[in-house]
């Protein structure tokens, strides 16, 4: 299983499990939450998504680092500003919102068993990689950032 370490997009990895969500949505009816408190709680929860993401990817484009998850070892900064000062992973904690915001929306009563899916995904296949390649990089200073800002939140 090490060969999917790095090598599939999270957005990909997102919009298969949006998908997914879709799917489920369509086999199985919408569980009991109104359908106005369903959609009112999946825009707060976009509008918070699409807020980390941009604040995560201003952070990134003033470091001056890529933001392309796939190649750590083109990382030339650790940034741990802005949003970075809360969480390492705010893209992927974006994503993770934007899932949730959907299942919801479309009351996907197996929605967010999906989403822990694309969290466990996430983690082994991405962060966990992602996270070898920085220590290795920078060594000291990446493991003392890591030890002040959680992965998530």
């Amino acid at each position: 299983m090490k060969r999917l370490s790095l090598k599939i997009p999270p957005p990909l990895v997102a919009l298969l499990c949006a998908v997914a969500i879709w799917g489920l949505s369509e086999i199985f009816p919408p569980h009991g939450i109104g359908v106005e408190i369903r959609r009112s709680i999946a825009c707060i929860l976009l509008g918070m998504a699409i807020s980390i993401d941009l604040w995560a990817l201003v952070s990134f484009k003033l470091a001056k680092t890529t933001i392309d998850p796939r190649y750590p070892h083109k990382t030339s900064a650790i940034v741990s500003s802005g949003i970075y000062r809360y969480t390492r992973n705010p893209m992927y904690l974006g994503l993770i919102l934007t899932l949730s915001a959907l299942s919801i929306w479309l009351g996907a009563k197996f929605g967010l068993f999906v989403v822990g899916g694309f969290i466990m995904y996430i983690n082994t296949f991405q962060i966990i990689p992602e996270e070898e390649h920085l220590e290795k990089k920078f060594g000291d200073v990446y493991i003392r950032y890591k030890t002040k800002v959680r992965r998530w939140i």
